[in-house]
């Protein structure tokens, strides 16, 4: 186990600079983040245990 805190998930996300200067995630990775969203609200929504509350503080 490493003694380093673990990078956030928004820390990991791939940025790219636009031509005006701001930074897009590209829309393939969009598509991937959102799918991703999805299937994580599918499970929480499977287990009694969890609430949207949990899967917020998740996605935090």
């Amino acid at each position: 186990m490493s003694d380093s805190p673990e990078t956030p998930a928004s820390g990991r996300i791939p940025l790219v600079r636009g031509s005006d200067g701001h930074a897009y995630i590209p829309a393939d990775l969009v598509v991937d983040l959102l799918r991703a969203i999805a299937s994580a609200h599918r499970n929480f929504a499977d287990d009694p245990d969890c609430d949207l509350h949990t899967a917020a503080a998740a996605i935090d």
